[in-house]
């Protein structure tokens, strides 16, 4: 097994951590709606991240088909439908691109629509982890600034965003890190340097609809550079 490939492996069991609404409260009956709504978002990411496309398709399918906006107030029931959409474009994404860019919005939705009502999630921030240079802290570091990039969007806030977009560009992976496999190396290397150049393209970026672009990008290319050794790893138990 070749150094990336194992060093990956150890960070599959890794879940996003689940949000709690917190004051003001959302609209009654709605916290339960809410927080199964976190959780299946939540797979959909999980499942991209680790280039798994199909078990993008059933956490997608709940979103777009349940529902939960009757109790909403009528500003944000547009932005409800609009998060369903995104979702059956998830649910039926031919590409980890496409599945990730609809994912992007699905989140950047749910932000929108937690701002609209000035609701901010209480999110439990995801742990930095210990310092390193080899491969795996590399991966562990990627995880964490998706971590951070997604409470950005879904929280509506610039400073976590920043924090992750931050996170990201820190620590470029080497060749000497990487497989020995000629051509495998170079795609990894490729996706490396897209990846560090989304980071700086997170920082500059102001706006909720690009940030959501830049976030689908970056769980795309995690997927895409996790499946090039022809397994699904990532977040979740390899298959």
């Amino acid at each position: 097994m070749s150094p990336f490939r194992s060093a990956v492996i150890p960070i599959a069991l890794v879940s996003l951590v689940a949000l709690v609404a917190a004051q003001p409260a959302p609209p009654a009956g709605q916290a339960p709606h809410m927080q199964d709504h976190f959780t299946k978002v939540a797979d959909v990411q999980q499942a991209i991240v680790r280039g798994d496309l199909e078990d993008v398709r059933e956490p997608a399918r709940w979103l777009a088909e349940h529902q939960a906006g009757e109790g909403l107030p009528s500003p944000n029931k547009p932005l409800f439908v609009e998060m369903q959409k995104a979702a059956r474009e998830a649910m039926v994404a031919k590409t980890l691109v496409d599945a990730g860019a609809a994912t992007g919005r699905m989140v950047a939705t749910c932000g929108s629509c937690h701002a609209a009502i000035g609701l901010r999630p209480d999110m439990a921030m995801p742990t930095a982890p210990a310092p390193g240079k080899d491969t795996e802290h590399h991966m562990l570091q990627h995880q964490y600034a998706v971590d951070l990039l997604y409470r950005g969007l879904v929280g509506a806030s610039d400073q976590i965003w920043a924090d992750g977009a931050a996170t990201l560009k820190a620590s470029p992976l080497t060749r000497r890190n990487l497989p020995t496999d000629p051509a495998l190396t170079n795609e990894v290397v490729a996706y490396e340097a897209k990846v560090h150049q989304l980071a700086d393209k997170a920082a500059q970026t102001k706006d909720t609809n690009g940030r959501a672009a830049i976030y689908g990008e970056v769980i795309a290319d995690c997927g895409s550079c996790h499946g090039l050794h022809g397994r699904v790893w990532g977040p979740g138990v390899p298959k």
